[in-house]
């Protein structure tokens, strides 16, 4: 127990001047240390801005596909338009007194 008490202390002393890298003999590796820290701080930045790029990748696509609905939804207004515009016009030209109604069908719901 004495043993490692006086290497604790040796330890932190040579923590606090400096010299702990040296007395594990450590100096000869430093700059393999030093890469493989570069590599996982790299690994750490990329990995954070590929999930940016993907987020705003997932974020564009949800708005296009919302822009692809209305898109479809106008176009079927203006499909549906043109029909009763050519609709009308067929049966002014045939005499008819069906025409496009001017309110909304009542719907006749059955007692229970």
């Amino acid at each position: 127990m004495k043993r490692f008490m006086t290497f604790l202390k040796n330890s932190l002393k040579a923590i606090f001047k400096g010299e702990f890298l040296l007395r594990m003999r450590v100096d000869k590796y430093f700059m393999h240390i030093l890469y493989t820290f570069l590599l996982v701080w790299l690994s750490i930045w990329l990995s954070m801005k590929i999930d940016t790029t993907l987020t705003r990748l997932e974020k564009g696509k949800a708005e296009l596909r919302s822009l692809e609905i209305y898109h479809a939804e106008k176009t079927s207004e203006l499909v549906k338009l043109n029909r009763v515009s050519t609709v009308s016009g067929t049966l002014e030209k045939l005499g008819s007194e069906v025409g496009v109604p001017e309110k909304p069908a009542t719907v006749i719901r059955k007692k229970q």
